[in-house]
């Protein structure tokens, strides 16, 4: 298990709008000459083979709990010793005012479950610590949906003298959370236009929350800014029990998320509804505009649903290793890359 660190935090910060922002893909409004281009790309990219099977093997072996590592980004060129900080999870110690930069403000109780980074933006000036508003507590994300906006995904507050705040790192183990780092990343539901680099904005999503409910939204987005509405799921069920297998995740929910094929057990005396949370097949996206080789992306099965995630340059490599591409972009060595994905435990 790699440590964290506050490395790459601001970032991270603005990946949100970044992603928010860009022009995407449309499934709904796609041209017959872009579906024939994304089924063309589909086809030869989910067509078994003794290399694409040596690859999903290689990944799928270290399983769903190392998702998170699969996704590492490298380290100016090397292969880091620490995950991405922005997956660090804390509780408040003090009831904490957060904002978004402007006058308007929401207080955060004490022991707030909070999920982010320090970042600074100018070294004349304080830290600050950059929160996630989307996998708060359903209770806390409505204080902070009410007061910044349903499209807002970040919220701070300022790390200084005068703010007697400290982050206690949350060890507690949940469906949300492991040994103080988010267990499961935002999944983006896997089509036909997954197979474009550019794809996030019309896709429906899955996070869990710090308290523990399974969020699925069908991308309901502000009708000026193109914004998801992250108050707008379309599902949200509470995880009752979480197991964290060798190689998958079970969750066992309050009542049925429709659509995922969950299966009802009986647990005790009590009706719950068992989820399972396990690694795909590994594909490669492509640019939307001529066609380049992408980044790759790995399957996440959620019940009888795909979803996917965004693979790291770190993973890259190791593929390229496996495949023999001389073609491939390595922004680390390949025995490096085969090294870190292959000690993953």
């Amino acid at each position: 298990m790699f440590k964290l660190s506050s490395r790459g935090a601001a970032t991270l910060m603005l990946l949100g709008a970044l992603v928010g922002s860009l022009t995407m893909t449309n499934a709904s409004a796609m041209s017959n000459s872009t579906r024939k281009t994304l089924t063309r790309l589909q086809t030869k990219q989910e067509k078994v083979t003794k290399t694409s099977r040596k690859v999903d093997r290689e990944f799928d072996r270290v399983g769903v709990k190392n998702l998170n590592a699969l996704m590492q980004a490298d380290d100016n060129g090397q292969v880091p010793t620490e995950l991405d900080s922005g997956l660090s999870v804390y509780q408040l110690s003090r009831a904490t005012k957060v904002s978004i930069g402007g006058k308007k403000t929401v207080t955060l109780p004490k022991g707030a479950i909070v999920r982010g980074s320090k970042y600074t933006l100018n070294p004349k000036f304080p830290s600050r610590f950059s929160i996630n508003i989307a996998d708060l507590t359903k209770a806390n994300q409505r204080k902070a949906f009410k007061a910044f906006g349903v499209t807002t995904e970040n919220c701070n507050f300022v790390l200084d003298s005068k703010n007697k705040t400290r982050l206690l790192p949350y060890q507690n183990s949940t469906a949300f959370s492991y040994k103080g780092v988010m267990n499961l990343p935002t999944l983006q539901t896997k089509n036909l236009q997954s197979y474009y680099d550019n794809d996030r904005q019309n896709n429906p999503f899955v996070i869990v929350t710090a308290d523990n409910y399974l969020n699925y939204y069908t991308n309901y987005q502000a009708k000026k800014s193109g914004r998801i509405q992250y108050d707008h799921y379309t599902q949200s069920v509470k995880i009752k029990k979480f197991t964290r297998g060798a190689s998958t995740y079970t969750y066992y929910l309050a009542k049925p998320l429709k659509g995922f094929g969950v299966k009802k057990v009986r647990v005790g005396k009590k009706t719950e509804y068992r989820l399972t949370v396990s690694l795909g097949h590994v594909f490669q996206a492509f640019d939307n505009d001529n066609l380049d080789p992408g980044m790759y992306r790995m399957t996440v099965k959620v019940g009888k649903k795909a979803f996917y995630v965004d693979l790291g340059g770190i993973s890259e490599a190791y593929i390229n290793r496996l495949t023999n591409n001389p073609y491939g972009s390595n922004v680390v060595d390949q025995t490096a890359a085969q090294a870190y994905i292959q000690g993953l435990k």
